[in-house]
């Protein structure tokens, strides 16, 4: 076990990335808290601090509203299942507009729209437009649903750079959408020329490695270059909510092996809710939340779960890394 360790993780400091096999490897064979753990972690770290230039980031995202949503992710706040429907909310136009205008004037290397996938495209498009419109050379972050080809035209000609979407764990059996139609949106999104961020979301215990590296191999041959790790929070009337929460560590050893089994693939890499474990295992992109959020029962975030901007930068800067502060897309086409 042993040279063979050895062997998978010199492999990956070289930015190589893994196979699928070899990621597999790791996850069942490194215990946590053991000198292999700790060896994990510290190749992760490197391949993020050289391919990243020590420099980490900080981007923004505005909640536009919440559910109740019909797509029925079990696991989501916004979930009919698990919303009670007493509270329903929508930012204004000038809110969202206020919001975004604060993060952009704090430097956020972007700024992502979310909003529940029920919000009628034509709304979550018109306030894209207006967003930017009104908020000067703001990079636009789309996070609505599943796209058609048309509809993702329709967003990269309003404005948008980029476009989160995600290959949920167990998609289709923990929510009512399918995993053809969200492998389908995120062809449509590289398919226009924008830039595809995803995540392996949202981990629990209840997950297996085999289906962990499973959806890692198929966002992987998506051409994902923005990518992440979240953990699954228990939120509120959740059937999830006895099963309780993967650790720290684990989630900083997914973290690690996500980062190295993509490789020199990735422009950024995440971690949800970011912990100081996670930014010491290749995670070096960091999310100042302000409005609604799916694993937050609060209407504005910044008031529970949401990181403020001072916030990010300490963790960024306690990791080693610098917070880059200027161009992010003559950064990023220089690194591709």
């Amino acid at each position: 076990m042993k040279d063979r360790f050895n062997y998978v993780v010199d492999k990956a400091r070289e930015g190589l990335g893994l196979s699928e096999e070899e990621a597999l490897f790791l996850l069942k064979n490194v215990a946590l808290e053991s000198e292999e753990f700790k060896i994990l972690i510290d190749a992760a770290d490197a391949v993020s601090k050289k391919g990243f230039n020590n420099f980490g980031e900080i981007h923004g995202q505005v909640g536009i509203n919440n559910g109740p949503c019909s797509k029925n992710c079990k696991f989501c706040f916004f979930a009919e299942v698990n919303h009670d429907g007493s509270s329903t909310y929508q930012l204004t136009d000038k809110e969202i507009i206020d919001q975004t205008q604060v993060l952009k004037d704090m430097g956020v290397g972007s700024i992502s729209l979310m909003s529940t996938a029920d919000m009628k495209f034509e709304e979550y498009l018109r306030i894209g437009q207006l967003v930017r419109t009104e908020v000067e050379d703001a990079l636009l972050f789309g996070n609505w649903g599943d796209l058609e080809l048309k509809e993702a035209v329709a967003l990269k000609e309003a404005g948008f750079t980029f476009y989160y979407h995600a290959l949920r764990l167990r998609e289709g059996i923990d929510t009512e959408i399918t995993r053809r139609k969200r492998i389908e949106t995120m062809k449509n999104v590289t398919k226009v020329g924008m830039l595809l961020g995803s995540c392996l979301e949202p981990i629990g215990p209840e997950h297996t490695y085999e289906e962990i590296v499973d959806t890692l191999g198929v966002m992987k041959d998506l051409d994902v270059r923005f990518m992440a790790t979240m953990k699954r929070i228990a939120t509120p009337n959740s059937c999830y909510t006895q099963v309780g929460e993967i650790s720290n560590e684990e989630f900083a050893k997914l973290t690690a092996v996500t980062r190295l089994y993509f490789g020199k693939q990735l422009l950024t890499m995440a971690a949800h809710e970011p912990t100081e474990l996670c930014l010491c295992a290749g995670a070096n992109f960091l999310i100042t939340e302000v409005g609604t959020n799916p694993r937050d029962d609060k209407e504005q975030t910044e008031l529970g779960r949401g990181l403020s901007y001072k916030q990010c930068e300490a963790m960024l800067n306690a990791a080693g890394y610098q917070n880059y502060k200027g161009d992010f897309l003559t950064r990023y086409n220089e690194m591709q």
